[in-house]
């Protein structure tokens, strides 16, 4: 729920500034306003201890013992500085290998050695490289002397009385011989060595230096609140201007009843910004985490926390598509719930999103009756009691009935199926033997069918209920929701084809075509006159969103796709581990089905989102908004 947010002017006697301030942290609802609107930095201690806790982090804890009692900046500083040197000697290590590898080749000989050659024995010794092979298309000179090959690389010396290029060869000049770069490399990684041992015992202070850091932010966040506090009848009284939620004035009265403190509401400015509040429990909560991925909705949204939650289990039990997988998120969840018992604040929001999603995909595994992409058959009672199989059943009959076109193709193909006795019969007889297995060719068609329809039939509830939630600002969307309805109803009349509605009995196909074509035209006019009516000349471009409308609800057939591709890639996975045998079989279809899951979950996430914040919002969501944040205690 959001709430509105008033601008204050908070006034009262300077004695009770720190008082004031110091209950205003703990109760936590009043954003103060800064007017000169900088960007608050942290402190150099801050600072210093957010880079030792990040250090740290990466290291294994010590556990072993007490921490001595220190001053947790002076830990801190201690670890940044072991930390800069340490990757210095990272990169000297680096450096060292990289020169070691070029060099190595040539052994290791005497600095004085080479200079007592060019000295007394008037010549010059010359280190080359080449690509490997190049030497066995021209001829070496006499004085160059192979020494040998490294990678795609070969090396060579040569003894000249004075200083030569060579065509196609690379000097190489070493500067210091590999056994002083090896002593040096092995130096290096002592210190290396001893400088992670020491910020391993380090480690045994993380828990002083987060209490340390998050001490420090709440004396730093109070004493920039109290900046923003002017005096404007000297220094016996001060005021400062903040915003407060409509639903703390009560506890506000509470805060201040004992000190020498007023409010008075103030008017807006033109250059306010004011903030979004919202108020959530339980899953509006979680929903509100959700929400803040893509955006903060305006003062004068709806909240959408509960909506987005809601809608984001479907969808992304819709695209997984199997219960199995559902059940793989259920063990992983409970194991994280065992794993992490004493969880709060966010982690434990998260596991409860787990828990729901892996509920829902549950549930819309058995719906589908998938299961780990097994092929299961028609007469199973996992699949016969699934609703998706009644579904399939019902229109089967409804072809049976009608002695439709469609009927027509199927007994034209599999001529047994005139003599089915209902539709599930009708089901396994339109069938054919492929390499000794049986494809139940109507049943398949009849899901994907069907699971084509539901996505659109979700898509069109959804943009339906943005329209609903937005009526009274856009009177337009009355019209388009008749404009939705009215596609349903008569558009499959253009495939010939029937509807679930018309499968169930809910409507005949002739009637709901014949409505279905008034509800299109008029629910285009209306649109378009009651957004003249509203916006007057503005309204003229409505027109224009019958076609960003079309859109929107076909984008949901995402949910079939991405659903169609996992359940093939995991009966795909299946058939192969099934083919090659048991050992190499059941790693095959492990591998398959972690890859399957993966994917199958990235889909569900990005989509699942995407269909809350791009074709739901478009009709029901301002956005643009600031969060509310005001001064309060951090807390771990």
């Amino acid at each position: 729920m959001i709430v509105d947010v008033q601008k204050y002017l908070i006034f009262g006697a300077a004695n009770d500034l720190d008082s004031f301030f110091e209950k205003a942290q703990k109760s936590g609802f009043i954003e103060f306003i800064s007017p000169n609107k900088k960007k608050v930095e942290m402190t150099a201690s801050m600072q210093t201890l957010l880079s030792a806790i990040k250090i740290l982090k990466k290291r294994s804890v010590n556990s072993a013992g007490e921490a001595p009692p220190i001053s947790p900046v002076s830990v801190a500083e201690r670890v940044v500085h072991a930390n800069d040197v340490l990757e210095k000697l990272y990169e000297e290590e680096r450096i060292l290998d990289a020169e070691i590898s070029r060099i190595a080749v040539f052994g290791d000989f005497s600095p004085e050695d080479i200079e007592y050659i060019q000295k007394d024995g008037k010549r010059y010794l010359q280190f080359f490289c080449m690509k490997t092979g190049r030497a066995d298309q021209m001829a070496l000179p006499p004085e160059m002397i192979y020494v040998g090959t490294d990678y795609d690389l070969d090396y060579f010396v040569s003894i000249n009385k004075e200083r030569k290029c060579y065509p196609g060869m690379i000097e190489l000049f070493i500067e210091k011989p590999l056994g002083h770069l090896t002593a040096r490399l092995r130096i290096v990684k002592e210190q290396i060595s001893s400088f992670e041992h020491e910020l391993r015992m380090y480690s045994v202070y993380m828990e002083l230096l987060k209490e340390a850091f998050i001490s420090e932010m709440n004396s730093y966040s109070l004493s920039v609140a109290k900046k923003e506090v002017f005096h404007p009848m000297g220094s016996a009284v001060f005021a400062v201007e903040a915003w407060i939620p409509n639903s703390k004035i009560k506890a506000l009265h509470g805060m201040i009843g004992p000190l020498a403190i007023c409010f008075e509401p103030i008017q807006m400015e033109k250059q306010d910004f004011k903030p979004t509040y919202m108020e959530n429990k339980g899953v509006g909560l979680i929903g509100e985490d959700i929400i803040g991925i893509y955006d903060i909705p305006a003062t004068t949204d709806k909240d959408p926390s509960r909506w987005v939650f809601w809608c984001f289990a479907l969808f992304f039990a819709m695209i997984i598509a199997d219960a199995g997988y559902g059940l793989i998120f259920l063990l992983l969840t409970l194991f994280l719930k065992w794993k992490f018992p004493r969880v709060s604040g966010f982690g434990k929001r998260f596991l409860k999103l787990m828990l729901t999603l892996s509920l829902f995909c549950i549930g819309w595994g058995i719906f589908t009756a998938a299961f780990f992409g097994i092929e299961i058959g028609p007469d199973n009672p996992y699949r016969k009691f699934s609703p998706l199989h009644y579904l399939a059943q019902r229109k089967a009959e409804y072809h049976m009935e009608q002695k439709d076109e469609a009927y027509q193709e199927w007994v034209h193909e599999y001529p047994q199926v005139a003599g089915a006795s209902d539709g599930h019969d009708f089901l396994l007889k339109a069938s054919h033997t492929e390499n000794g297995e049986i494809k139940y060719d109507a049943l398949n068609n009849f899901y994907d069918s069907i699971l084509m329809e539901l996505s659109l039939i979700v898509g069109m509830i959804h943009v339906i209920l943005s329209f609903l939630r937005q009526i009274f600002r856009n009177w337009a969307g009355v019209g388009w929701i008749l404009f939705i309805v009215g596609g349903y109803f008569y558009f499959p009349s253009v495939v010939h084809a029937p509807t679930l509605a018309n499968v169930l009995g809910l409507i005949p196909e002739g009637t709901a075509h014949k409505w279905g074509e008034q509800l299109i035209y008029g629910g285009m006019g209306l649109a378009v006159v009651l957004a003249l009516i509203q916006k007057r000349m503005g309204g003229i471009s409505e027109i224009m969103n019958v076609i960003q409308i079309f859109a929107d609800v076909l984008s949901y057939l995402r949910l079939y796709a991405l659903a169609l591709a996992s359940m093939i890639m995991a009966s795909t996975f299946n058939a192969m581990g099934m083919q090659v045998g048991l050992g190499i079989g059941f790693i095959i279809i492990l591998l398959g089905h972690s890859i399957n899951i993966t994917l199958a979950t990235m889909g569900g996430v990005i989509h699942g989102l995407r269909l809350n914040f791009l074709e739901w919002y478009h009709y029901c969501f301002e956005g643009g908004g600031r969060k509310f944040n005001p001064l309060r205690l951090l807390k771990r």
